[in-house]
C-alpha cells in the first residue's frame, strides 16, 4: 500500500438504530464522552450507484468480504435527479478502514437522471474513467445528513435519516421510491484514535454495523 494511501485511511464505525427519535439520538450524540457539536449545515446527500450484473458489490458485503471496493455518483441538494457539482467516488475498504478516489464530474453538472440521454453520457463517462464496461447504474439513495465534530476536533460524526431510494436501473424515468425509518450514526476517524473511540462509547451501543445504505435499498430492489 502507498503511501499516501496509508495516511488517507480512516475508520467509519457505524451504528444503525431502528425506531429511534432523531432528537433522542442527537442529544445522546451531544451529551456523550466525545462532547459532539455541529461542525456543517445539515444537507441533503444524493448518490448513483454502479454494479455489474451480478451485483458484486452487494453480494461481497453480504457475504462479508474485507476487502470491497464501491462506485457511486455523489451530489448535494434537494433536486434527487438533477446533479450539482457531482463527484465520482470509488470507495475502497479493507474491514473498518476506507479511503476513497474522487474525480470531479464537471461536465456532467446539471444533467438529470429521468433524460435517458443524459443517462447514457453519465455511464458513458464513468466507464471512460473506471476502465470498466461492465457496471450499471442500479440504485440511488437520497437522505438527510447532520454533521457533527468531537470537541477535541478528532472525531467527526454523521446522523442520517429521512431515507430512501430507488431501484435506478428499471424505474429511473419514473422512480419508485422506497423508504426507511432507520437512523445510522457513523463515526469517521484516522486510525491512531481508535482506541480512544472504542473507550468512549458509553453513550452509543459498541455493537457496529458494516450495513450500507446502497446494500439496504440494492436488497430492496431485487
Amino acid at each position: 500500500m502507498s503511501q499516501n494511501i496509508e495516511s488517507n485511511l480512516r475508520y467509519e464505525r457505524k451504528w444503525i438504530f431502528e425506531n429511534c427519535n432523531y432528537i433522542d439520538i442527537l442529544n445522546k450524540a451531544l451529551k456523550s464522552n466525545f462532547l459532539f457539536h455541529l461542525h456543517f449545515p445539515k444537507r441533503f446527500v444524493n448518490s448513483l450507484y454502479f454494479d455489474d450484473h451480478n451485483h458484486t458489490s452487494v453480494r461481497d458485503n453480504l457475504n462479508g468480504i474485507t476487502n470491497r471496493t464501491k462506485f457511486r455518483i455523489r451530489w448535494y441538494g434537494k433536486n434527487s435527479f438533477i446533479l450539482d457539482n457531482p463527484k465520482l467516488e470509488i470507495k475502497i475498504k479493507k474491514n473498518f478502514l476506507n479511503y476513497k478516489k474522487i474525480y470531479q464530474l464537471k461536465n456532467l453538472d446539471k444533467l438529470n437522471l429521468k433524460n435517458i440521454s443524459h443517462v447514457k453520457l453519465i455511464c458513458g463517462e464513468v466507464e471512460n474513467i473506471l476502465k470498466k464496461k461492465l457496471l450499471i447504474a442500479t440504485v440511488t439513495t437520497h437522505y438527510e445528513r447532520l454533521y457533527l465534530i468531537s470537541n477535541n476536533r478528532k472525531i467527526r460524526a454523521t446522523i442520517d435519516h429521512k431515507l430512501k431510494g430507488t431501484n435506478f436501473n428499471c424505474y429511473f424515468q419514473n422512480p419508485i421510491f422506497k423508504t426507511c425509518k432507520d437512523l445510522i450514526v457513523e463515526f469517521k476517524y484516522k486510525q491512531e484514535y481508535d482506541n480512544y473511540v472504542r473507550s468512549n462509547i458509553q453513550k452509543i451501543s459498541s455493537r457496529f454495523s458494516k450495513s450500507s445504505k446502497y446494500v439496504y435499498f440494492a436488497l430492496k430492489s431485487f
